[in-house]
């Protein structure tokens, strides 16, 4: 039994080292050393017609000033058409909308309410053979949608995604999202990223499959059709998209739960990106993606085996660890509470890491009932 327990607990934390640090460590290295940059030397100029999709459900107003944004652009007016797909939820505001829309825009809206039959719907209605996505809050540097639409074209590449500046204020998301970044660039030299900036990125029309009702994750949609049609993704770090809004912990807290769960609901709905055969981005899903919804799962099961071959060996030593275990979490949450200052910021973001930690828990159960209504409040 005791060897038993021993391997248990080896085979889980070795697939958690595996999935935290050798995997982002090695991508990250390959990233820093240059070589997830896309080389635009043989794209022959940026200049070709595009078509800017907009999905929202977000007021008349918002939708006009992200217009004069883009419209701010260095990219040449004249090739640019921008389709607002409006949400199902709003559509009863379409003909008010069009009233205001300037030359080269126009707008519809998607059968069913969901981004995904929005941007079905803006795809239908664009004319030209470049599909350039994006949100409504963020906003783009100069030459974001020329640097970006440069890099599809040069061959191999079927699309591309711009950078998204970490400014959110908080040192430990910043972090993250930085360390994300290098490990984008790494995935990008093998083959794909993962999935695109689904504020910010530019696809060859040949590549879009229409998306499935309901579907959580738009941004893996277009990364997997593009992969499994012959084409490759990659990002290009100059072109920047800076998002002016303030999340709290709370609100990054909901919004990780929903990407989460719709990674999982990918995985649930198109079983074959689990297959190494039919997904060319497989070793980076499994090593990248999947880990994370497993990480608690791992960490209970390698450690009650491993609490369990300390038991085996000493029982008073293993209740011990345990009794320390539980005091110290007990100790940074009251800290959290109730300390002043930088001890309690502290004390804080370890409670937030905590969260983050269990939260995967939630998303596994959201997605075993088939619960995908991503947008009721959780708690």
């Amino acid at each position: 039994m005791l060897i038993f327990l021993i391997l248990v607990a080896a085979t889980a934390f070795g697939i958690l080292v595996l999935g935290w640090v050798i995997y982002p460590s090695r991508t990250a290295k390959a990233a820093n050393a240059g070589a997830g940059e896309i080389d635009t030397s043989a794209a022959g100029g940026s200049e070709s017609p595009i078509s800017v999709i907009l999905a929202t459900r977000e007021s008349d107003e918002a939708i006009l000033r992200r217009i004069d944004d883009l419209r701010r652009g260095d990219y040449p007016t004249a090739l640019t058409e921008i389709v607002i797909a409006l949400d199902a939820t709003r559509s009863n505001g379409l003909d008010g909308l069009r009233e205001k829309l300037p030359q080269r825009t126009r707008a519809v809206h998607g059968a069913v309410p969901g981004k995904s039959s929005a941007l079905n719907a803006g795809v239908a209605a664009a004319s030209h053979e470049l599909l350039f996505f994006v949100d409504t809050a963020q906003s783009f540097e100069h030459d974001t949608i020329s640097k970006l639409v440069s890099a599809v074209r040069t061959d191999g590449w079927g699309a591309m995604t711009a950078t998204l500046a970490p400014t959110s204020g908080d040192v430990l998301m910043d972090r993250y999202w930085s360390r994300e970044l290098a490990i984008r660039l790494g995935q990008a030299r093998r083959h794909s990223i993962i999935c695109v900036t689904g504020c910010a990125y530019v696809m060859h029309r040949r590549f879009w499959r229409d998306m499935p009702a309901g579907l959580i994750c738009d941004d893996l949609w277009s990364t997997y059709s593009v992969v499994t049609n012959g084409g490759r993704v990659g990002i290009v770090t100059k072109a920047r998209v800076t998002d002016p809004r303030r999340f709290t912990r709370d609100d990054e807290y909901a919004r990780r739960l929903r990407t989460m769960t719709g990674m999982l609901q990918f995985a649930r709905w198109f079983p074959a990106v689990l297959s190494r055969q039919k997904n060319p981005m497989w070793t980076d899903f499994l090593l990248h993606k999947l880990t994370r919804p497993a990480t608690p799962v791992l960490l209970l099961v390698g450690g009650a085996a491993a609490w369990g071959a300390i038991a085996l060996a000493s029982p008073v030593t293993a209740w011990a660890l345990l009794a320390a275990g539980v005091a110290i979490i007990a100790l940074v949450w009251l800290l959290a509470q109730f300390a002043p200052g930088r001890l309690g910021q502290r004390a804080k973001g370890l409670v937030f890491a905590q969260r983050l930690l269990v939260m995967p828990l939630y998303a596994i159960a959201r997605a075993v009932r088939s619960d995908w209504d991503v947008w009721k409040p959780h708690h």
